[in-house]
């Protein structure tokens, strides 16, 4: 039984993530003093585990388009086609090119300068 109990504390140190960085991220916000261990592990634990979800899903959605290779893009894409993932879409937008985005400025330059002359 002690065997289990040691086991099973030293899993819950256990994380992917380093806590450290974990723990400065935490007390960047100015809302927040202290900081308990089980907080920090719940914490890492819970970033892994949304981690872990997003790229299984980003991994299902481009399988069946048959890409072997999950990248960036595979998960902007996952990002702004998932309703549950609404709330990271301006933060993992999709990646266009320079060409694209100087194209997306002319357009929006002329449907400004078309609204004003009206």
């Amino acid at each position: 039984m002690e065997s289990k109990k040691a086991n099973g504390s030293s899993a819950k140190k256990e994380s992917l993530l380093p806590i450290s960085r974990i723990r400065i991220i935490m007390k960047s916000s100015p809302d927040t003093e202290n900081i308990g261990q089980d907080s920090l592990f719940l914490v890492a634990r819970s970033t892994e585990l949304f981690v872990k979800y997003l790229t299984h899903k980003a991994y299902e959605m481009h399988k069946r388009e048959k890409q072997k290779v999950l990248d960036y893009p595979s998960l902007a894409d996952a990002v702004q086609t998932m309703e549950s993932m609404a709330f990271l879409k301006e933060i993992m937008p999709r990646k266009i090119t320079v060409k694209e985005y100087k194209e997306k400025l002319q357009n929006l330059d002329s449907d400004s300068n078309g609204e004003e002359s009206s």
